[in-house]
């Protein structure tokens, strides 16, 4: 599944000029005026394509199993579109979708706008919480303590890394003992410089630095703003993940180059980076882009512990036409079986951590050399910490992102480049009312 990179949201947290708060005041009832599906036999649906399986919207058309006369018919957006295709629809009050897929790092920027989705607990969910990933149920609910998301896919992480490269430079490369010699960033630098002075060819540890500054922060439960809506991006959990990353630039360790591009696809296929510190929806993106690695790589505990990097939400909008229906289809498509299939058909993770016992999740990987990628990703699933997001989390963590890649890419000094990162963010922020 192809996966925004949360480094790049592009949505602040811009109320809906205001649409949102106390426009009727109904949390718990929809409105039939105003929706997509009016006048229709079916509900709408909104999503992107790869979030949902395409058999199971196809079996949803025709009519939701167990749900006699339900109907849901399924519109794809643009990834990029959607989320202001949804506030554009919400702030007209019309031909707004009954259902709709919220990206995982993006729900947070609805949730000024929290009263223009149904609360899904007074639905019912609370019949199903024991289903789902404990940190994922939880951040479903805005500040104020309204369900407004119902979980779809995850995205825990792992140490991707190529076991060849590990055992001819002479370190461990078995995944267990890797985890045990690479418990931390600081070993992991350790061990790429090693990679690059031993290891054949010279490979590097990363492709680059901004990966490890995304993953070290998500094993952050605070991120950029904090729930009392201040800027915090300027405190040590920031900082340290910022000084990690510009210590492997320092020594050398990084490829400098930008995944997704062909100088990237050529160096993953020549076997010039070691390692990838990514999610699991990264398998299938690995496979496309070096194929004749297969066989090479294998999997492991991220230093410092599991993250969560991506996955998303399900919404129903306040004018969903039939709440009750529009949640039992939620029910249904997002049930331990329903998201076993998906992971199947598209690789989407599963937030129900009863799948995980499931033998089709237990099935060697060739590309792996046989591993079984459940036996990393679940347990990193189940570990990952709830991390808050603000609404203005993009605002804030964009600025870091860019001057991180200037000090990379262009040579910037890495002190001045912080400083200018904080003070950008800081003004940015202040724009938009967070102190």
């Amino acid at each position: 599944m192809e996966h925004r990179t949360m480094s790049r949201r592009r949505f602040l947290g811009a109320s809906l000029g205001g649409a949102g708060a106390g426009l009727l005041g109904l949390t718990g009832c929809g409105s039939a005026e105003g929706s997509a599906s009016a006048g229709t036999d079916h509900l709408s649906l909104w999503y992107w394509k790869g979030s949902l399986s395409d058999k199971l919207l196809a079996t949803a058309r025709r009519g939701v199993p167990g749900v006699p006369g339900l109907r849901v018919r399924g519109s794809q957006i643009p990834d990029g579109d959607i989320d202001s295709k949804v506030r554009t629809s919400l702030a007209a009050r019309a031909y707004v979708p009954d259902v709709t897929v919220v990206n995982n790092d993006n729900l947070a920027t609805f949730f000024p706008d929290e009263n223009e989705f149904l609360d899904l607990r007074e639905l019912g969910a609370e019949s199903v919480r024991d289903q789902y990933l404990e940190w994922k149920w939880k951040a479903c609910f805005t500040p104020t303590g309204r369900m407004i998301g119902f979980p779809l896919d995850a995205g825990p992480t792992a140490l991707y890394y190529r076991r060849d490269l590990f055992r001819e430079a002479g370190l461990a490369h078995e995944p267990a003992d890797v985890a045990e010699e690479i418990p931390a960033w600081e070993k992991f630098i350790a061990a790429g410089r090693t990679l690059r002075a031993k290891g054949p060819g010279k490979p590097y540890l990363v492709s680059n630095i901004g990966n490890v500054f995304q993953q070290v922060l998500l094993q952050s439960t605070r991120q950029f703003v904090d729930a009392d809506n201040r800027f915090i991006g300027d405190q040590e959990h920031v900082r340290r993940a910022w000084d990690l990353s510009v210590d492997i630039l320092r020594q050398g360790l990084s490829a400098r180059i930008t995944d997704g591009t062909p100088d990237f696809n050529a160096a993953m296929s020549g076997g010039r980076i070691a390692t990838m510190t990514t999610a699991v929806w990264a398998i299938n993106g690995l496979k496309d882009t070096a194929p004749k690695t297969a066989g090479s790589w294998r999997l492991t505990t991220m230093p410092d512990g599991p993250a969560n990097y991506g996955g998303s939400y399900m919404t129903l909008t306040r004018y969903c036409r039939d709440p009750e229906a529009g949640f039992a289809f939620l029910k249904w498509l997002l049930s331990p079986a329903n998201q076993l299939e998906s992971y199947q058909e598209m690789a989407l993770f599963p937030t129900t951590p009863a799948a995980y016992a499931d033998p089709a999740m237990h099935r060697p990987d060739p590309f792996f050399g046989g591993q079984q990628p459940i036996d990393v990703f679940g347990p990193a699933a189940r570990k990952a910490p709830v991390v808050y997001f603000s609404p203005y989390e993009e605002s804030a963590n964009t600025p870091f992102f860019q001057e991180l890649t200037n000090v990379e890419m262009l040579g910037k000094n890495p002190e001045r480049a912080w400083r200018d990162a904080v003070h950008t963010a800081e003004t940015t922020l202040s724009r938009v009312g967070v102190s």
